[in-house]
């Protein structure tokens, strides 16, 4: 196949990782690789998969725990897509945010805990642009997916708990030990999701999430009621399932803005045993709005 000197010409490949907790797309000279979708049979539940451009960390993705579909092996599609895919085309709605390595660069995908197989779908492109980390999906492009992670575990019943524990690589936090954006990013949020275990010897049943931009509730300011997460009543507002197409989509999508207080808050129905942990999943963009790429 013949092409014009700057018009990119791209091969559709596939690869299984080097071990169960990580998996190597190499560089290759004259050549940049997108990272197009993302497979892991058998999930580490409550884990996550950081994926690395280059030396820069581009992404966290995290996995389920119990009740929502985030990825899963090669045979879990939906619309020909998995998990991360699905994320970025459908949710996201822009595939220039792709992960893409120029030749000088390697993606590389850690899991946090070992699962049976990882397999990765990506194109090597070549015919364009394979030296800048600075094209859109490149390691240092100002512009990147994002899925902020916080994690609580209630041992005691009781409304507007605060959850405070963001679980994102170093350098990828989205607040600072006071709860407030960098004065550097910006946070465009497209979806969320909760999950947590509600069955077994310790378990907690949480009935609401509140997420507050400033004073300002998101969602319900007038009554404060929160988003419902009563898994067990079957009342989620914020299940997130891609094979359904089930998603909370926030529309248009809500901007968190430099240097603004975030807080979230739940409210705890009940508690058996020493509780269990509640997973929220913030889901969007987040901006670099000046200096580096992170």
């Amino acid at each position: 196949m013949s092409a014009n000197q700057n018009q990119e010409v791209c091969i559709f490949n596939r690869i299984t990782g080097q071990s169960t907790t990580q998996l190597t797309i190499p560089n290759r000279v004259n050549y940049r690789n997108k990272l197009i979708d993302l497979f892991v049979t058998g999930v580490p539940s409550g884990g996550y998969a950081d994926i690395y451009v280059g030396s820069r960390v581009y992404m966290r993705f995290p996995f389920q725990v119990s009740f929502i579909y985030t990825i899963a092996g090669p045979d879990g599609k939906f619309d020909g897509l998995g998990g991360f895919g699905y994320f970025i085309k459908k949710v996201l709605g822009d595939e220039s945010l792709y992960p893409n390595a120029a030749e000088d660069e390697e993606i590389v995908i850690n899991l946090s805990a070992p699962a049976t197989e990882i397999d990765a779908y990506y194109l090597q492109c070549t015919g364009g642009d394979v030296t800048s980390h600075n094209v859109p999906g490149g390691s240092d492009y100002n512009t990147k997916p994002f899925i902020d992670l916080f994690t609580y575990t209630a041992t005691s019943t009781g409304a507007g708990q605060m959850i405070t524990n963001e679980m994102v690589p170093t350098g990828l936090a989205l607040l600072d030990s006071n709860r407030r954006i960098s004065p550097t990013k910006q946070f465009i949020m497209y979806t969320l999701a909760v999950d947590y275990v509600y069955s077994g010897t310790n378990y907690t049943t949480y009935s609401r999430l509140h997420i507050y931009d400033e004073e300002n509730e998101l969602f319900t300011p007038l009554d404060h009621s929160g988003l419902e997460i009563n898994i067990p009543a079957g009342t989620d507002d914020i299940n997130y399932n891609f094979t359904g197409n089930n998603y909370f989509k926030v529309s248009p999508p809500y901007v968190f803005n430099p240097n603004h207080l975030v807080t979230l808050l739940t409210d705890v129905s009940s508690v058996t045993g020493n509780g269990s942990t509640l997973y929220v999943y913030l889901m969007g963009i987040k901006k670099t709005l000046s200096g580096g790429g992170g």
